[in-house]
């Protein structure tokens, strides 16, 4: 994991995936014991890890006027 401050308001955190998620399970673990920040920075850190591993893909023609039916849609 990497901190870089970006300005005086910012700051950037550079972290892998599994860094990520071990740091987020271990937080909301213990959401008795913490403050609602480090909640809201453990759903922020899922929601990141979240879109980091989703790999849809529109399938090709799906906005076209005479794109290929799915063999269902066709009955």
């Amino acid at each position: 994991m990497q901190v870089e401050r970006h300005d005086k308001d910012h700051i950037i955190i550079d972290v892998d995936i599994e860094t990520a998620e071990k740091l987020y399970h271990a937080i909301n673990e213990r959401t008795d014991d913490i403050t609602s920040s480090a909640i809201d920075f453990a759903s922020l850190l899922e929601e990141a890890c979240y879109e980091a591993k989703n790999d849809f893909h529109q399938p090709p023609h799906a906005f076209d006027e005479n794109h290929p039916l799915h063999p269902k849609a066709e009955d």
